[in-house]
């Protein structure tokens, strides 16, 4: 079943498949103008009051028209099964991997605990294969060091913290306490809870 997108007056309202068990027409449809959610027999988004509206199929992220029948987006990527949202928590091994490779160099914005220390797994892993040890520090410094500072953002401090490895021993025993910390609640000067 594939979603459907209308235009009610100039704002497009997308509305995408909900693949649970069990579920073969339930839809989650997503408001174009402010993201959030919308039931699936809703007539306007709560949130903003935006009409819903059904006609052709277009990408929830870019606004492309896409193929009826794509799972992912030919002009940016994105997944046409969900709508986008940047304060999705990365939670799985796997998860966190994408995220880093897909954020491989950008140092804005937060990450939480189960993103980076999955990170920092993988790293640690692939650097004790030692054919690709070289290669792979070489691969992973960038994402490495973005991930860092969008954990240090996520504790609500600035990515210059990492320089207080400079102090010899108790800098190192200091970072690893705020890479540790929970993420600040709520939305910070980085941007939104990834929680």
């Amino acid at each position: 079943m594939s979603p459907v997108c209308g235009i009610v007056g100039t704002m497009p309202v997308f509305l995408t498949p909900y693949c649970g068990a069990g579920m073969v027409n339930n839809f989650i449809m997503y408001c174009k103008n402010c993201g959030s959610e919308i039931n699936n027999n809703a007539v306007v988004c709560v949130k903003c009051g935006v009409k819903a509206g059904t006609g052709n199929r277009f990408c929830p992220s870019c606004g492309a028209p896409s193929n009826p029948d794509a799972v992912v987006c030919v002009k940016c990527g994105c997944s046409l099964g969900k709508a986008p949202s940047a304060s999705d928590p990365v939670d799985s091994f796997g998860g966190a991997i994408a995220a880093c490779f897909k954020k491989y160099a950008t140092f804005s914005g937060r990450a939480n605990r189960s993103e980076y220390w999955w990170w920092w797994l993988f790293t640690f892993l692939l650097g004790m294969i030692p054919v690709v040890n070289l290669f792979s520090w070489l691969v992973t410094l960038i994402p490495s060091l973005a991930v860092l500072v969008r954990r240090l953002h996520d504790t609500g401090r600035s990515g210059f913290w990492f320089f207080i490895t400079l102090i010899p021993i108790v800098g190192a025993i200091w970072l690893l306490v705020l890479l540790c910390q929970r993420s600040q609640e709520g939305d910070n000067e980085y941007g939104a809870n990834p929680n």
